[in-house]
């Protein structure tokens, strides 16, 4: 039975309805258009109702997005791991150049604190019989070592390719080809090699470009471009490989292919192969030289004077100055 709603509500005990109560027995009383039943309200958010314009229930987003968060985190605290890591590996590996440069620097010093003093270094090389000392890492610039240890490398490969182009000869000398002629002159020649070729590129255009950089001299740098210059010309020729000039290059090995002498073919090509190898590597040395040359600019009337200065001051020059004093003033001094 439906209740009048013009009827005066002031005699009704206000707590008489429970709206918490059975919905069947309070379906009829006063206010079930007001309260809403609590499982109604689950029900609703559990089939989308009520709250379902809302996106159904609100628990369920954000659990959704805490997931996410919680993903967010993980992938943060995983990347700033390895940023983490990354940066201790930088930290490490300069921390290993720092420690590099200084040894260096100190050698360096401790270097220029015997010369001042009057000592000299110990000398280091050639190991077997030291004669002079050679320390890349000690005495040339930080910026140019490894142009000068390029230099030496390329002087290094030059004694293999001495020895190998000895050995090459021996055997087309043995083998017996007989398209090769002078055989035994270039086995002769390349066994000289091993010993001329090698002190006189060491002291005539490896030393120079050691010094040049070393001490940034002119005069050591023109030394470099001339001596080098006929050591490329030389490469240049040890490829071709003329017969009787010490060289098992190209004519000798074209020669033992026509005589059937494979071995020996082999050898000469390997031979040739690394000749110009060698003066490919050569040429583009000396023109990265010529270019740093350039940029320090030096000139060759002032490799001139370095070279009148370094003559004054060694022993010949003050013996040939005293001499020719002696010589216009009839005294002995």
């Amino acid at each position: 039975m439906s209740r009048n709603p013009f009827a005066n509500h002031n005699d009704r005990d206000p707590f008489a309805d429970d709206p918490f109560g059975d919905s069947a027995g309070n379906a009829g009383t006063a206010g079930d258009h007001d309260a809403v039943p609590l499982h109604s309200v689950r029900r609703s958010e559990d089939q989308g109702g009520f709250l379902g314009g809302f996106g159904g229930s609100s628990y369920r987003p954000v659990e959704a997005d805490m997931d996410s968060f919680g993903t967010e985190d993980d992938s943060m605290h995983k990347a700033g791991g390895y940023s983490a890591g990354s940066r201790e590996g930088e930290l490490r590996r300069r921390e290993e150049e720092l420690a590099a440069r200084e040894r260096a620097l100190q050698m360096r010093e401790a270097n220029v604190e015997a010369m001042a003093s009057g000592a000299r270094p110990a000398l280091n090389f050639p190991p077997l019989y030291p004669i002079m000392y050679h320390a890349i890492d000690a005495e040339v610039p930080l910026g140019d070592r490894r142009t000068v240890r390029t230099f030496f490398y390329l002087w290094l490969a030059l004694e293999a390719m001495l020895v190998l182009n000895s050995v090459s000869c021996l055997i087309v000398l043995v083998s017996n080809a007989a398209d090769v002629s002078n055989a035994g002159a270039s086995f002769g020649s390349s066994f000289v090699y091993l010993f001329t070729i090698s002190a006189g590129s060491f002291f005539l255009w490896y030393r120079p470009v050691y010094n040049a950089y070393m001490k940034d001299s002119s005069m050591f740098f023109y030394l470099f471009f001339v001596f080098n210059g006929f050591h490329i010309l030389f490469d240049a020729y040890m490829a071709v490989g003329v017969p009787g000039a010490g060289s098992a290059g190209m004519i000798v090995m074209l020669g033992c292919l026509s005589s059937g002498k494979k071995a020996a073919a082999a050898f000469c090509g390997i031979s040739f192969s690394l000749w110009v190898l060698h003066f490919a590597a050569s040429l583009v040395m000396y023109v990265r030289v010529r270019r740093h040359y350039k940029q320090r600019g030096h000139t060759f009337s002032e490799a001139k004077q370095q070279a009148y200065l370094g003559f004054a001051q060694s022993g010949a020059g003050q013996a040939a100055a005293g001499a020719y004093i002696r010589s216009n003033t009839g005294t002995f001094v």
